[in-house]
């Protein structure tokens, strides 16, 4: 299978005019498309008729969406098992700073930038509804893609895999296929 990247992200709020704002005025993402979704239970559609879902572009031809649930609901934990742990969006090197401090002049609490090996410089912040937020840049120097900027050496690959298989051909097995 080949895709060409991520068509749009799907998150819940229970404040469509928050999340408007939050995710124009902060991230500085365009409202692109509005519509409600009526209910349709054959296609794993969230459980409420009608719900707003509401389309913004976040660059390089992808987008994000927002569903708009009922208030009342539980929020989800992000570090439980099946939760969305987090979002990261990449930032051009020279735009990182500017888009930190933008989102902390915004007066949202960031944590970062902080250094996590290798290429990776990132900061996180929550958006309004929980979610949490990551912007991430390639500080190496190196030009090169996302992609090829977490490529391993297979000995680095295997060091971790030998940690997850106790069978050297299953290692083997899953080398091949990187």
């Amino acid at each position: 299978m080949n895709t060409r990247g991520i068509d749009h992200l799907a998150v819940v709020s229970d404040d469509m005019p928050t999340a408007m704002d939050f995710y124009t005025r902060v991230m500085g993402f365009r409202l692109l498309h509005v519509r409600r979704v009526p209910f349709e239970a054959e296609r794993w559609q969230p459980p409420y008729d009608n719900l707003r879902h509401y389309f913004f572009d976040m660059g390089n031809d992808s987008l994000f969406a927002v569903f708009e649930y009922p208030k009342g609901l539980p929020r989800q934990v992000r570090d439980h098992v099946g939760g969305m742990q987090h979002v990261a969006f990449h930032v051009p090197p020279d735009e990182f700073d500017a888009m930190v401090a933008h989102v902390k002049s915004c007066g949202v609490h960031v944590i970062g930038p902080v250094p996590l090996g290798g290429r990776f410089w990132s900061a996180y912040f929550l958006d309004p509804f929980g979610t949490r937020l990551e912007l991430a840049t390639d500080r190496s120097g190196v030009k090169q893609s996302v992609v090829e900027s977490v490529r391993q050496t297979e000995e680095e690959a295997r060091a971790e895999l030998e940690t997850l298989f106790s069978d050297p051909a299953e290692v083997e097995r899953w080398l091949a296929r990187m």
